[in-house]
């Protein structure tokens, strides 16, 4: 597996996964962006997972800590991933759960999500 979460400007932060995302995966992400979601400005974030296969199945994949505290913080999300992934992405990332705007771009819409992103 290859997650790398990192800030591209103030507020616009980018996730990459590529194949598994593990509980390990999610914890080190989820402590990295807590680190820089200070609660002082929202924040867009871009996932891209085109390369991704699935999530882990070990851990507690219930917590929702992150979610709860950092969450209020989250302007916007693009996940750009294949569509076979559409549904549990946007699950998984809480969609009509959160406050802030969710959307779904196929592979090869990461031009798209961003200029979503910055709208």
């Amino acid at each position: 597996m290859s997650v790398e979460f990192k800030k591209e400007l103030e507020n616009f932060f980018v996730l990459d996964v590529k194949g598994m995302y593990t509980i390990e995966d999610a914890r080190e992400v989820e402590n990295k962006a807590a680190a820089e979601i200070d609660g002082s400005q929202k924040v867009k974030v871009l996932v891209l997972a085109e390369h991704f296969t699935g999530w882990g199945k070990e851990g507690d994949w219930g917590d929702m800590t992150f979610f709860v505290e950092k969450g209020p913080y989250i302007e916007k999300i693009a996940i750009v991933a294949n569509d076979k992934w559409k549904d549990k992405m946007l699950m998984f990332v809480g969609a009509g759960l959160r406050k802030g705007d969710v959307e779904f771009f196929s592979d090869g819409g990461e031009a798209d999500a961003r200029v979503w992103l910055q709208s």
